[in-house]
């Protein structure tokens, strides 16, 4: 991927976070205090200039009140949700399937750039409601045998499998090393992490439903989450 293509993505996916906030009625000061970082981070990031982390995006989705598939769609174009009718409409042969959003093709998935060498690239040709289909690639790091700093919990509950590379993982208290071919499913509501702790790239495929979790955590235990370690 290119330097122009990451700082696109940036754009696109803070451009979508101006605007959540912006319908929110919530000040950049208001929504950095939420998400524990600093104003200029949110402004930066806004302006597609840097990217958060993991668990903050998580963060900033739960605030904000939006999903997460909501972040890959390009702002200056009207959002378009999954309809059945248009399935129905793709299946007559009255339009292509990449137009009724069946099919995703490789060349053209929205992306979205993270901090820590992360790229996530959705999997659906629309975003889904209460649901995340999306492939992660984890790039080798200069400090990849530090896990993140922070440790993720949000609603749901995921499903993944590593198509290539070793990518070591933390839920709750266990960490172990996911080999190519392994596959995993757990509740979200737990404290967890992923990291790639080798000097060769890992991808992976994940599918998160969103209904199946035990609800958002309240601020306290995400507070007691993210510094449990």
């Amino acid at each position: 991927m290119s330097i122009t293509d990451e700082v696109q993505h940036w754009r696109r996916s803070g451009e979508n976070i101006r605007l959540a906030r912006e319908a929110a009625n919530l000040s950049v000061r208001e929504l950095a205090r939420r998400i524990e970082v600093s104003a200029s981070h949110v402004s930066q990031v806004e302006r597609g200039l840097a990217s958060f982390s993991v668990p903050t995006l998580y963060r900033v989705a739960q605030e904000l009140a939006i999903s997460m598939d909501s972040l890959f769609e390009d702002p200056a174009k009207p959002k378009v949700a999954v309809d059945f009718a248009d399935e129905e409409r793709a299946a007559a042969g009255e339009i292509s399937l990449e137009e009724a959003g069946v099919i995703q093709r490789s060349s053209d998935r929205p992306k979205l750039d993270l901090t820590s060498g992360l790229t996530w690239e959705r999997l659906t040709g629309r975003a889904e409601e209460n649901a995340e289909f999306i492939e992660v690639v984890y790039e080798p790091s200069a400090h990849a045998a530090n896990p993140p700093s922070e440790v993720v919990r949000h609603v749901g509950r995921e499903y993944g499998i590593i198509t290539s590379g070793e990518l070591t993982i933390q839920i709750g208290l266990s960490i172990t090393v996911l080999k190519q071919g392994d596959s995993i499913a757990f509740d979200c509501s737990i404290p967890h992490r992923f990291w790639n702790a080798t000097d060769q790239q890992v991808r992976a495929i994940w599918f998160i439903a969103e209904q199946g979790g035990s609800g958002h955590p309240s601020g306290a235990e995400a507070m007691q989450a993210r510094h449990i370690y």
